[in-house]
């Protein structure tokens, strides 16, 4: 009885490997058939088309303390020379074409505006510097 038992099951994996196996000429002819076959891309309506822009820099805002504006450079540039002295700071002299002036302020720029009003508050206290005052200022990374 074991050995007809045996006998069915091989008989059963032998049917199942025919079973499975196909021909040579079969599958090649499937494969020669699908590289044979070109597959189209179904058309993209014109909505579903996307523009890629180029990225737009990041803003971000400094403020400035502002010690003086100036209708001539002349009187800027002595004004800022006797700042620099008395403040041991770098102070930049530039054109303000909105206001059309001469501006004189410390540099470099303060990243946050407690800062800046924190420098301001100080200069205050010097009686040539009472009149500063903070300019926020649109800078691009």
């Amino acid at each position: 009885m074991r050995t007809t038992a045996q006998i069915v099951f091989l008989n059963f994996i032998l049917i199942l490997g025919l079973i499975a196996c196909s021909s040579t000429e079969m599958t090649q002819q499937k494969e020669k058939g699908t590289t044979d076959s070109i597959y189209v891309f179904d058309e993209v309506p014109p909505e579903d088309i996307y523009k890629f822009e180029s990225p737009q820099q990041q803003s971000f805002d400094v403020y400035v303390v502002q010690i003086g504006a100036f209708s001539n450079l002349e009187s800027a540039k002595e004004f800022a020379e006797k700042s620099r002295q008395v403040l041991s700071k770098d102070i930049k002299v530039e054109f303000n074409q909105q206001k059309n002036l001469y501006v004189v302020w410390i540099h470099p720029p303060f990243e946050n505006k407690i800062q800046a009003e924190s420098y301001r508050n100080e200069l205050r206290m010097n009686e040539e510097f009472k009149d500063a005052w903070i300019v926020k200022i649109d800078s691009r990374k």
